[in-house]
């Protein structure tokens, strides 16, 4: 049987499973310059972002973990996506554990919003893996490499991706941290 996301609540944002409902909001997220750079300079095409779309959906029914899609709970405004993923990257070396990844749209930027779902997801993620989780993060993205760091993902080493040097980051099962 198909596994969907579990609903997670935190102060000020609700993660929820994604639906093809949110293609919209994920197509603005992904279209904006901050994010376009982040994803190395190329603006995604509008079937990269519903083949995102489809993977977020697909990861829950086929593995059982996947990303949330998080809104805020006073609007209902999309604010981002935060989880987990395999997404069988070409990369070397090559990534062993769960992925953790997340984007927000940089108008909530600044809010503590990122904290909050990441959490939440890494909370989620101490009851269901047996394993660590890991991340990859280009080095100039300082804002995504001090909240991984800030929640136990330690660099590892250098990985190549697509030509580029990322870091590899991973963070062991049930680190506790004073937020």
């Amino acid at each position: 049987m198909a596994q969907q996301a579990p609903q997670l609540e935190t102060e000020r944002l609700i993660l929820k499973q994604f639906t093809l409902e949110d293609f919209p909001a994920l197509m603005e997220c992904w279209a904006t310059p901050e994010m376009v750079k982040i994803n190395g300079g190329e603006k995604p095409t509008t079937d990269m972002v519903w083949t995102r779309l489809l993977r977020d959906i697909g990861h829950w029914q086929v593995l059982g973990y996947g990303y949330w899609a998080v809104s805020e709970k006073s609007t209902n405004r999309y604010a981002g996506s935060f989880g987990f993923q395999d997404a069988h990257r070409d990369i070397t070396p090559a990534l062993e554990y769960p992925e953790a990844g997340w984007t927000l749209m940089p108008e909530v930027w600044g809010k503590g919003y990122a904290t909050e779902a990441l959490a939440a997801i890494l909370l989620w993620a101490d009851k269901t893996f047996t394993s660590p989780v890991c991340c990859i993060i280009d080095e100039e993205n300082k804002r995504s490499n001090h909240l991984a760091e800030r929640f136990g993902f330690q660099f590892q080493n250098y990985a190549n991706y697509r030509g580029k040097q990322v870091r590899l980051l991973i963070r062991q099962k049930a680190f506790s941290s004073s937020l």
